[in-house]
């Protein structure tokens, strides 16, 4: 941490204004970058960032953002104890030249970075809070001619640096089982090839990775069953992490407080979803069930966020957001005034983590 002369008539030691700043949201700090040239040096500090950043980590305390195909991108504070029944969605305004190219789809979140996707499958990457975007440079290590992928964000501690990972493949009907996986790195603003993923991701077309405990999640097939495949962003291998037995084939992979969870339909009631919730990474006897009652008149839902009273929160069809209560068994719509009619979403921590910095 650099040496700081505080602004003038300002008796507080360094220590205590680092402190009391770190406490305070993005917009605000945002704004005190202009206070002093030594205040400016603070809050951009690397140090100061993850501090930052570990107190909206700790308090648990996530956002929702919502964006559509004309890139109209929208914050919803959620409170982590309990759902509000409403929210109020608030627009992001961008300059210009940060402003990000459409958002076809919300493809996870990583210390305040957010990773969408346009209709053309192009990579952006965009900090909700502080205003800023990076567009990717595209993977030059795709399979050729029609593809899908598989994708997903995360950070690698191991050289303080965030990834984000494309595994390219035919559909499944055809001859081709490789599955192409390239590694972008922000520092270097590059893409580079690793060793392709034994495992068969064309099962399931077009998945998010879910991040937790340093490594990206996917539902792949080795051949006889579907099975939770990890890879390490630190050594970048492919590994499988234990399942709870499902009877059924998995729905969606994700990650809610915290935790890696599997949401599976039940075949014998299909208004009904299993959310299995790994209570503590790796350990197969954690895996944890809870009954989710649906609206079957819905085919599409996506699980957002999970509070710490039982709430699940998901996104339906892209145009409503639903909470199910645990404890109340029962399922009410999160009503946000100001939402676009249609959306994308996902959720998202406050932090100054800049996409664009941290290149060399």
């Amino acid at each position: 941490m650099p040496n700081l002369s505080p602004p003038p008539h300002t008796t507080l030691p360094d220590e205590i204004i680092s402190d009391i700043l770190s406490r305070l949201p993005v917009v605000s700090l945002c704004r005190f970058r202009c206070v002093s040239k030594s205040w400016r040096s603070l809050i951009s500090h690397p140090h100061f960032i993850t501090t930052h950043l570990n107190r909206s980590t700790n308090s648990k305390h996530e956002r929702l953002i919502l964006g559509n195909f004309f890139c109209n991108l929208y914050s919803v504070e959620l409170d982590s104890s309990q759902f509000r029944h409403q929210s109020l969605a608030v627009h992001l305004d961008f300059a210009p030249d940060q402003n990000p190219s459409c958002c076809d789809e919300i493809g996870g979140s990583c210390d305040g970075l957010v990773l969408m996707l346009d209709v053309w499958f192009n990579y952006s990457l965009v900090n909700p809070s502080t205003r800023e975007s990076r567009e990717l440079p595209e993977s030059p290590f795709t399979i050729e001619g029609k593809f899908f992928a598989d994708y997903g964000l995360g950070y690698d501690s191991s050289i303080d640096d965030y990834k984000v990972v494309n595994i390219s493949y035919h559909h499944r009907e055809t001859e081709s089982a490789d599955n192409l996986v390239s590694v972008y790195a922000l520092k270097t603003n590059s893409w580079r090839r690793i060793e392709n993923s034994p495992y068969d991701h064309s099962h399931f077309e077009h998945q998010s990775g879910a991040f937790v405990c340093g490594a990206l999640h996917w539902v792949a097939s080795n051949g006889m069953d579907d099975v939770i495949v990890a890879l390490g962003l630190a050594d970048e291998k492919f590994r499988t992490v234990s399942s709870p037995a499902l009877g059924c084939t998995v729905d969606q992979l994700c990650v809610l407080g915290g935790c890696l969870c599997v949401f599976v339909e039940q075949f014998y009631d299909p208004g009904c979803l299993d959310a299995w919730v790994m209570k503590e990474y790796g350990v197969r006897d954690s895996w944890t069930k809870f009954t989710v009652t649906c609206d079957n008149r819905y085919e599409s839902w996506r699980p957002l966020s999970l509070s710490r009273t039982g709430q699940f929160l998901f996104n339906v069809e892209g145009y409503k957001l639903v909470l199910f209560d645990t404890q109340e068994k029962e399922s009410k719509e999160l009503m946000v005034h100001g939402r676009p009619a249609q959306f994308e979403a996902g959720t998202y921590v406050e932090s100054l983590v800049s996409p664009t910095r941290l290149c060399y």
